[in-house]
């Protein structure tokens, strides 16, 4: 029997691993751009295009301080325990307010996990809600908002199938611009950026390169994540139901005709805007459907369809009754009746009209013109008290509530300063007499308003 030679047995091992060699380096082949010797460029081999499908590359990596303790152990094989290290200087580096190294410890974090969603949107959130709660100037606590607004929108650069990245960023520049305490110098800040040295225009094209309200910026976020949550090529979202997530493009149009209100717009302006935001709401998003155990079922539903459903629930055997059972479920998760009997009352012009001269009577009755205010507001209750009448379902809202006793506290301020007593009867007495249980937050407001207004 032949036995192998020493030499033989080694040469045979070179053979055998350049053999294994060769189809690595074709599978691994890097992807080369056109004009670097090939006219039409290349995608690279199987292994680089399926990193590119699945966004698992890692370039990133190279740009870690080749000196910092992160990279060592990176080297090591360590880059979960690397990225838990930074963590913790990240918190103990916000504890102590040290904010140029928590920008540095941010990035690389972000270069050691680019693909861990959690990590954008946590760390985003921190800059825009508690980094900027940190600071005293308005404009110093907007800059950190942008911060944390950009720091997500790079998130969305790197991993563009997520639709919960794009939401979230839209979800930023909504809630915390348009509802913070400070969303009056937020909302203007955001088209007129304090920062003129770097914005001269007034406009960051980071944020807001178009100059729009913030909710309807925020409005194109949220159409990305559904347009993404559409695409076979899109991850999942796990943000909340699908039915909900998908409601927000037009929930932001709603938030934009409120705050016109909120800001003392009215008339043609946002009355547009809440027959803008209806339209939507019921031929839109009313008209998408949804799987359910009786199929797919849509959530706006016209007369005959729902005269028919009330038909069907005398029969249980029915399919219509199970169809009934879960639009009645999708329309409670979402709000829907209320939101469509809302916008639908807010378009009208007796409800603008209301909103408008309760708005104005405040005004005038903290500059002192008792008289114009009294005037003002009667005919705003007046107003305000047919829109409740002639839409029930808003005669239990928080929101309606509070600004119709916000109308009664101004009124009644004004008639105890003339020495005047309160009539027997008046607009939204019933309101005034079976919604007690608001008063002590809305006084609050009063008197808060009361203050603003005498500074």
């Amino acid at each position: 029997m032949n036995t192998l030679t020493s030499l033989q047995r080694k040469a045979i091992y070179v053979g055998g691993i350049i053999l294994l060699i060769i189809p690595v380096i074709f599978l691994g082949m890097p992807a080369a751009p056109a004009g670097s010797g090939n006219a039409s460029g290349s995608a690279g081999g199987l292994l680089v295009r399926l990193r590119a499908a699945n966004d698992l590359g890692e370039s990133s990596l190279g740009k870690v301080d080749p000196a910092s303790a992160t990279m060592n152990l990176v080297l090591l094989g360590q880059r979960g325990l690397a990225a838990c290290l930074l963590w913790m200087d990240w918190d103990e580096q916000q504890k102590t307010k040290n904010w140029g190294k928590l920008r540095s410890t941010t990035e690389s974090i972000i270069l050691l996990e680019p693909h861990f969603t959690k990590v954008w949107v946590h760390q985003g959130w921190n800059l825009a809600f508690n980094v900027s709660a940190e600071w005293d100037r308005v404009d110093d606590r907007y800059y950190w908002v942008k911060e944390g607004a950009k720091f997500l929108q790079n998130g969305v650069l790197l991993n563009e199938r997520y639709p919960e990245l794009y939401w979230y960023s839209g979800d930023f520049l909504g809630k915390k611009i348009g509802r913070s305490d400070e969303w009056k110098q937020f909302r203007h800040f955001f088209r007129d950026d304090p920062d003129k040295e770097h914005y001269p225009s007034g406009l960051d094209p980071r944020i807001n390169p178009e100059g729009k309200d913030n909710y309807l910026v925020a409005r194109g976020w949220f159409k990305q994540a559904n347009d993404w949550l559409d695409n076979p090529r899109g991850k999942e979202q796990h943000v909340m139901a699908k039915i909900l997530f998908r409601s927000y493009p037009t929930r932001a149009l709603l938030d934009f005709a409120s705050t016109l209100q909120r800001e003392g717009i009215f008339e043609e302006v946002c009355r547009k805007a809440w027959e803008d935001a209806f339209q939507e709401w019921t031929t839109v998003y009313g008209a998408e459907k949804y799987e359910s155990d009786a199929g797919l079922v849509h959530l706006e539903v016209s007369r005959e369809e729902e005269a028919d459903l009330t038909k069907a629930e005398k029969d249980i055997s029915d399919v219509r009754k199970k169809i009934s059972f879960w639009v009645g479920r999708y329309q409670d998760m979402t709000n829907y009746r209320y939101w469509r009997t809302r916008a639908l009352a807010e378009g009208e012009q007796n409800t603008v009209e209301a909103h408008r001269e309760l708005y104005t009577g405040e005004r005038a009755y903290l500059q002192g013109n008792f008289t114009e205010a009294k005037q003002l507001l009667v005919s705003g209750m007046t107003k305000y008290e047919k829109m409740v009448n002639d839409y029930p379902p808003l005669a239990d809202d928080d929101e309606t509530i509070e600004e119709g006793l916000m109308g009664q506290l101004n009124w009644r301020a004004c008639l105890l300063l003339d020495q005047e007593p309160v009539p027997e009867t008046y607009p939204l007495k019933k309101m005034w007499t079976e919604k007690q249980s608001h008063m002590q937050r809305v006084e609050d407001d009063f008197k808060r308003r009361r203050r603003n207004a005498s500074r």
